[in-house]
């Protein structure tokens, strides 16, 4: 992080008072309103996070997770980390907004603002803790209104599991809704809708308790979650952020220079997965190697390749088809029609949850009906061409291909694996989970897992790296709290030390 977030407006602060006195005078515009209004926040926290979470989905979590591999700048695919800043500043600059919207919603009395904020933060908050481990989080956001600049750092299990934290605060949330009528303002997910945000809250709340289940019983705090009926029943329930055509509503990869387009390309891993099944989501996903028209991306006639991932160095195969139309309006390519989202969650990801819960005794119900409707609102959600691909109906491809469920947790696995591509940092967290458990809880090696490749040319003895480090200016402007929270990582701020959740 450039500067921690109190810095931050210690420095506004500071130079704001060191000015003339007739500073305010001069410089007040008389049209503009003192305070800014919760609607304009969540809206400009809303597209500046996801703007953020969908490049880092491109830079770092699809391709951690083997769904695409970096070309140029490997670092992230050989398992040489570093801080990855970016993330810590993006989302803290996010949360600031999302916590003035929660204060200024508390005192106009707008509920459903007040809400959407918490929701929105929480997902960030668990992105952060999830990446770093022990995050700034009781303390991290106050501002002009205290003169703590050095925020403690919380420990994750309080963060995920705390009286105060992200459950109950997705609880409050909940809550809240229930007590008003009107619509959220501002809201780019869902026009308004509170029904639609109570059901993104208990689908995060899913996701969370998932990567709590290895730690402690969650159950009965999942089935009471399914059973309340409150979730999403179809796509049209999906969290995400519609892009359109031009600023400041373009997909963030859209403005990226061609260099920085080929750096990432389709992975060895998933191509190889997707032509076992001639799964027609690769015609989505990827371009095809012999480019010729829009109809050739899922046509029997497109050949794919796959990079390895950690291809940078010499000896690896550097090959791999570039990302889909929907991604990136390629020089020389057809231009596709259709952006892609910002995706927060999806009814694939809740059914694919629920599936793997089922599997695991965690909840009661059919696994496979879940996992079933997973693979279709999937398939649907990227509008495939089943027939060019040589599959009559879905049921066809089901049946026939090889993805049929066969009551075990690496089916679960692989099809969420293939499903999360471009959901924020969720395919790192979750691939790291499903590392973590197919090595029996104890540790990372990615071999464990069938459908992941030993990234050629690692640089941590093929184990994936179990956190981000944290930003090193942290060091240095909040040293005390820095240091507590690396001490209760065994004393190193590195790759492999430990957080609460794998200890």
């Amino acid at each position: 992080m450039k500067f921690n977030i109190k810095t931050i407006f210690a420095i506004i602060l500071i130079t704001t008072l060191s000015c003339d006195d007739n500073f305010e005078n001069v410089n007040t515009n008389p049209n503009q309103p003192e305070e800014v209004s919760s609607d304009v926040l969540i809206t400009n926290a809303t597209r500046s996070s996801m703007n953020s979470m969908v490049t880092e989905s491109f830079l770092l979590s699809n391709n951690i997770a083997q769904i695409s591999a970096k070309t140029l700048r490997s670092e992230v695919d050989e398992y040489n980390w570093n801080a990855f800043s970016t993330l810590w500043l993006q989302q803290y600059i996010a949360l600031t907004d999302l916590v003035d919207a929660e204060n200024i919603a508390v005192e106009n009395e707008q509920v459903a603002n007040q809400a959407a904020s918490i929701v929105m933060q929480s997902w960030i908050f668990y992105t952060l803790t999830m990446a770093y481990g022990d995050i700034p989080y009781s303390e991290a956001i106050s501002g002009l209104n205290s003169d703590n600049f050095t925020p403690v750092y919380d420990s994750q299990q309080d963060i995920l599991d705390g009286a105060n934290g992200l459950i109950a605060r997705l609880d409050e949330a909940i809550n809240l809704f229930g007590q008003t009528n009107l619509d959220v303002e501002g809201d780019l997910i869902y026009d308004g809708n509170t029904s639609q945000w109570v059901k993104l809250a208990n689908v995060l709340k899913l996701r969370i308790l998932l990567h709590l289940s290895n730690k402690r019983d969650v159950s009965s705090e999942m089935q009471a979650v399914v059973n309340n009926g409150m979730l999403f029943s179809g796509n049209a329930d999906n969290a995400t952020l519609n892009y359109l055509s031009s600023f400041p509503n373009d997909f963030p990869l859209f403005p990226l220079k061609q260099g920085d387009f080929d750096a990432v390309v389709m992975s060895e891993s998933s191509v190889e997965k997707f032509q076992e099944y001639n799964d027609p989501r690769l015609g989505a996903y990827a371009r095809p190697d012999n480019v010729t028209d829009l109809e050739t991306f899922d046509s029997p006639a497109a050949t794919y390749s796959g990079a390895e991932n950690g291809s940078e160095t010499g000896g690896c195969d550097k090959g791999g088809s570039r990302l889909g139309a929907r991604y990136y309006d390629y020089p020389g390519h057809p231009v596709g029609s259709v952006r892609a989202n910002g995706i927060i969650s999806t009814y694939t990801e809740q059914e694919l949850i629920i599936a793997e819960a089922i599997q695991k005794g965690i909840l009661n119900g059919n696994a496979e009906n879940h996992y079933r409707n997973a693979i279709e609102a999937s398939m649907n959600y990227y509008d495939v061409n089943l027939d060019t691909f040589g599959w009559s109906s879905f049921s066809d491809f089901y049946d026939n291909s090889g993805v049929a469920y066969d009551n075990t947790l690496n089916k679960i696995w692989e099809q969420k694996w293939i499903a999360l591509f471009f959901h924020g940092m969720e395919p790192y967290f979750d691939i790291r989970r499903m590392v973590f458990e197919a090595n029996g809880n104890s540790g990372f090696d990615v071999s464990a897992l069938p459908f992941l490749n030993v990234p050629c040319a690692n640089q941590n003895d093929g184990n994936m790296p179990v956190r981000f480090l944290y930003p090193g200016d942290e060091q240095s402007l909040n040293a005390e709290n820095y240091q507590a929270a690396v001490d209760a990582l065994g004393g190193s701020n590195s790759q492999n030390a430990t957080p609460w959740l794998f200890e």
